[in-house]
């Protein structure tokens, strides 16, 4: 009987996701979606046996200014290496400022530069903005320096609802995966809810990949543009 409340409880809080009409209102009950966390055991990474905290969440969606736009570029991520073992008490809720940081103080960290980069690249080709760009990850708890897939996968299936509707909320004209395994995991969610993302999708490597130069990085990144702009 328990469970069944609880699930018709998660239920209630997933179901209200679709009519947020702001991130605001979205992040609020996806807070409470992680509280609620059923698989958090299982959706969560660990180091050396300790979970990230359930009531951790990291908000995003803007990216260089404090506005969110719509029709602008969307850049998925996997989830903020926010965490250590020593920080794991300490941190809670807070917003991911580093690409906002990063372009306020001029300070280019590798992951940083290669995202302006690209936003620059597709300013050229497309009628976006350089400006306007945004930024989320998948996994609103947080992570570490490397990311375990399987546990995303999990995540992202779990708050699916939440996923799809900050997308559909930030409206973005293109969407750039930074990373492996990104863009299958936006389309599965979209067709585990039966919903059509009529959005292009260019999946890179991350831009903290360091098996590639920044000069092929944006050449690779310019070849996958071209094939959506000309066509």
């Amino acid at each position: 009987m328990e469970d069944l409340i609880d699930k018709r409880l998660t239920n209630i809080i997933n179901s209200k996701a679709e009519m947020c009409d702001n991130l605001d209102k979205l992040f609020n009950i996806w807070k409470k979606a992680h509280i609620n966390d059923k698989l958090y055991r299982y959706d969560t990474p660990e180091i050396n046996g300790k979970l990230i905290k359930i009531d951790s969440f990291i908000e995003d969606g803007f990216c260089v200014t404090d506005e969110i736009n719509e029709g602008s570029a969307l850049y998925i991520s996997k989830e903020s290496n926010s965490f250590n073992e020593d920080n794991l008490e300490t941190k809670r809720v807070y917003k991911y400022t580093h690409l906002y940081d990063c372009k306020k103080n001029n300070r280019r960290t590798v992951f940083a530069r290669r995202i302006f980069d690209m936003q620059k690249e597709l300013s050229k080709i497309s009628k976006i903005n350089e400006e306007n760009m945004t930024f989320m990850n998948i996994n609103k708890r947080g992570g570490f320096k490397s990311t375990d897939m399987s546990i995303l996968n999990v995540y992202a299936l779990e708050f699916k609802d939440y996923i799809i509707r900050e997308i559909e909320i930030i409206n973005p004209k293109i969407i750039v995966c930074c990373g492996d395994g990104i863009k299958r995991i936006i389309e599965m969610i979209y067709m585990k809810n039966e919903k059509i993302l009529n959005i292009p999708l260019i999946e890179m490597k991350h831009p903290s990949y360091w098996s590639i130069g920044d000069k092929k990085y944006k050449e690779i990144f310019k070849e996958k543009l071209l094939r959506i702009y000309n066509n």
